[in-house]
């Protein structure tokens, strides 16, 4: 504990709600008790030779460091081992009767001094017993109401600077969400441009490919054309012409030749797969 620590927190004792208060130093610690209801305040200031002395005559000594970190956390409440007890000197005579079981002495007059005194006990439990520590808090009388406000205006300034803090931060986690949001955005515009190029570049092919299809058919010979080839074609192979039969009106028709026939249909064929 090289640098002063300063540690407050509110605490219930049988008396009431009161406010606990420590600075802890490397060789000095000072407590302060508050009463909430009559704002009643008990201090005392304590070195590292009275706490290891204190701890020794328990019993179960502890060195100015250690007792100072087990005080912390009995103020903090992080720790089942240690708690905290705000006793008047009756009630420490009491507890120190029943421990070592002999008969309370009487009660102290209320002129006495040690009437108005409190005891800030540590206790620390271990497995089959439980230690006493116990801090002498003289009566300061009421607490100071400057100090007070001023108490109140350092934390009113802690709390304004906790909420700045936070209201900053959420205000980076809404900007960076909105950066995030604005790249997935050019994101899919950049992806909705790409696709629209490739659909033109689609429709133009496919265009492309309907105009071959037109031109390919324009420049077919058309069927009956085929045939008259198809017949002048085989009329050359056979080197003769059809034979004609008289017709009724006098003009001559050929004659059917099946064979002639399948061979030009085979013909039409090998013309049409070459075209192909």
């Amino acid at each position: 504990m090289e640098e002063p620590r300063y540690l407050q927190a509110d605490c219930t004792f049988r008396p009431g709600a009161h406010t606990v208060r420590m600075t802890l130093a490397r060789t000095a610690l000072r407590v302060e008790v508050e009463a909430h209801g009559t704002a009643d305040l008990w201090k005392g200031e304590f070195d590292a030779a009275f706490i290891e002395d204190l701890t020794r005559r328990t019993g179960n000594f502890k060195q100015f460091g250690i007792f100072c970190s087990m005080l912390e956390s009995a103020l903090m409440q992080n720790s089942e081992s240690v708690s905290l007890e705000l006793l008047t000197y009756a009630d420490l005579e009491t507890l120190r009767s029943r421990k070592v079981g002999a008969v309370a002495r009487p009660p102290p007059s209320t002129s006495s001094l040690l009437s108005t005194k409190r005891y800030l006990i540590l206790v620390y439990s271990v497995e089959f017993d439980r230690i006493h520590y116990p801090l002498p808090l003289p009566y300061a009388g009421q607490a100071d109401l400057a100090m007070l406000v001023r108490e109140l205006r350092g934390e009113l300034a802690q709390l304004r600077a906790w909420h700045l803090e936070e209201t900053q931060h959420l205000r980076d986690a809404c900007t960076a969400n909105r950066f995030s949001s604005t790249l997935q955005l050019a994101e899919a515009k950049v992806l909705e441009q790409r696709l629209q190029q490739q659909v033109k570049s689609l429709t133009a092919e496919l265009a492309s490919y309907r105009r071959g299809r037109q031109m390919s058919a324009s420049r077919a010979p058309h069927p009956q054309e085929q045939c008259s080839a198809s017949l002048e074609v085989q009329k050359n192979r056979l080197g003769h012409p059809f034979l004609r039969s008289p017709s009724p009106a006098g003009s001559h028709l050929p004659r059917f030749d099946p064979t002639a026939f399948v061979r030009a249909r085979q013909q039409r064929q090998k013309e049409a797969e070459l075209r192909k």
